[in-house]
């Protein structure tokens, strides 16, 4: 009963949290959409890349290769989950974030209300990681994307550059014909470099933007040649062949590992079936596991076992690039 009464207090006080919250959101969503359609446009511009001098690339190409990335390690947790979800190409703000957080948490806690209050904080935790779940996932198949995109958009600024036109006109030109998402990314570089920010400035903004090694790979290519000189054009030519010789290892690699990938969910989907099984066939036979403290603890120590079973295998299949 002392249980119940707590599950039931957890719940209303979460829940009143975000009420509070979604009236919030509510009232201020108009003055927050104009605002942020101005951000979206401004952000980024000075403030965020104050690190990086004017020293060489080279000379910073070599003592730190993640030097452009980095950027994101000294802004903060609230910062990080932001830029997840602006890579992701999600419009959720961290409050909404948050909330949704919050949420999955006190819909875990009210699902796992009729099991054992033991089972109740797991089932609650798996809710409220639900909405990191959706942002990691949206960014990888985002990643995805730019990174099927990205050998079309370097042919398109190749073509253009041979056909007279400048990096920031060629840039305009993916923006207008390429599609979400690499497409209005170029489009904001062209924007930004028109309004004043430095070429070198936007196309480090792009990179952060994209995210993905072969966008570096281009931006690299790019700064390294303002600086030394030489033919970009055939450069990014020879560019655009490595990333989709990239693009082939990559797809040959998700071929040859696709068996240790099914045999990962195979493997941890065989005790899940084969309780349910049992469950169902003999209840009393499963009662004498899930009814007593120390069943109900190997079970714990089964699913924890299982867990990290799949992502050892996981990360056995996943071959670096």
């Amino acid at each position: 009963m002392a249980n119940e009464l707590l599950l039931i207090s957890l719940a209303a006080s979460f829940g009143a949290m975000l009420l509070v919250v979604g009236a919030y959101l509510w009232v201020v969503r108009r003055e927050r959409d104009s605002a942020r359609a101005l951000r979206e446009r401004l952000e980024g511009f000075g403030s965020s890349f104050d690190s990086f001098s004017d020293t060489s690339i080279l000379k910073r190409a070599a003592t730190d290769a993640d030097l452009i990335d980095r950027f994101i390690a000294n802004r903060g947790s609230l910062a990080v989950v932001e830029d997840e979800m602006r890579r992701a190409g999600m419009k959720w703000t961290v409050r909404q974030f948050a909330s949704y957080v919050l949420a999955g948490f006190v819909v875990g806690i009210i699902a796992a209300y009729w099991l054992p209050f033991v089972a109740a904080l797991p089932v609650g935790i798996v809710c409220a990681a639900a909405p990191f779940f959706i942002v990691t996932r949206t960014r990888k198949k985002r990643d995805r994307r730019v990174e099927e995109q990205l050998p079309e958009a370097v042919d398109m600024l190749v073509n253009s550059m041979r056909a007279g036109f400048s990096l920031q006109a060629g840039m305009n030109v993916i923006g207008a014909e390429l599609p979400a998402p690499a497409g209005p990314e170029f489009a904001r570089f062209y924007d930004e470099q028109r309004l004043g920010i430095d070429v070198k400035q936007a196309l480090i903004n792009l990179q952060a933007r994209l995210g993905t090694l072969d966008s570096r790979m281009m931006v690299l290519a790019i700064l390294i040649q303002r600086e030394t000189g030489g033919n970009l054009a055939e450069i990014l030519g020879n560019l655009s062949k490595v990333i989709r010789d990239r693009i082939k290892f990559r797809d040959s690699v998700s071929i040859l590992t696709a068996e240790s990938k099914v045999s990962a969910y195979i493997l941890s989907a065989l005790p899940l079936l084969l309780f349910a099984v049992i469950q169902m066939s003999n209840p009393d036979y499963i009662g004498e596991l899930t009814g007593t403290p120390s069943g109900r603890m190997l079970l714990g120590y089964a699913a924890a076992s299982l867990a990290i079973g799949v992502l050892l295998l996981q990360k056995m299949a996943k071959v670096e690039q």
